[in-house]
């Protein structure tokens, strides 16, 4: 069963998400968290499957944590879920820069948050339309001579066709599941590839040029 850190700035919050957890009984919590410094040895002493954490919390930014379990760790270390108040696409741009695999929202319907937490344990990512034309627009780059698909699926600071094709249809409004339904693959391919996408975004330290101003 996933086990699950929970890193949360609010008291009364983690309670209620751990006993939402607990319940569903494909997900167990085996630390809670309101600081950093707190986390971070929760992490390392025993490392979960799955962080759940806001963006900021009692001692400070959470985007240094999540930077340092990407960049530091030997394997993927865990996933990352981002929990926020409400839905803000600036915020979750910088979550995903920082290393966030998804996100869930406090007013959406608690079964959402088992479906978030499913979701990034499958290795899928969810994305919305201003996130992927901002990516979109990171990614463009001028026409190139054509090289082998492989050289271009090694590559990470390249989109593959796929990878594109999925952000282009994104930013124009379509779910993830109704990409698939038109292309006639799965859900789990498409959302795979999202989150291969976010991987490329946070290799690439470039993108810390990114700002929302565009979108």
């Amino acid at each position: 069963m996933p086990s699950i850190v929970l890193l949360q700035r609010d008291h009364e919050a983690s309670p209620r998400l751990q006993a939402l957890i607990d319940a569903s009984d494909n997900f167990r919590v085996c630390g809670v968290a309101h600081t950093v410094e707190q986390a971070r040895k929760l992490v390392h002493q025993s490392p979960p499957d799955i962080l759940v954490t806001d963006m900021r919390v009692q001692d400070g930014d959470v985007q240094p944590l999540l930077t340092e379990l990407r960049q530091g760790a030997r394997s993927p270390g865990p996933h990352i879920l981002v929990t926020m108040l409400a839905h803000d696409d600036a915020l979750l741009l910088e979550a995903l820069r920082a290393g966030a695999d998804g996100y869930w929202v406090h007013t959406k319907a608690p079964e959402a948050l088992i479906s978030a937490l499913a979701q990034v344990s499958r290795g899928e990512s969810p994305i919305s339309p201003t996130i992927a034309r901002q990516v979109l627009s990171h990614f463009r780059t001028p026409a190139q001579p054509e090289f082998d698909r492989m050289t271009e699926s090694l590559n990470p600071l390249v989109l593959t066709g796929t990878e594109r094709a999925i952000l282009q249809w994104a930013a124009q409004g379509y779910l993830i599941d109704e990409i698939a339904q038109q292309w006639q693959s799965s859900v789990h391919t498409v959302a795979c590839g999202i989150r291969s996408v976010y991987n490329k975004l946070q290799f690439d330290r470039q993108a810390s040029g990114l700002s929302l101003q565009a979108a």
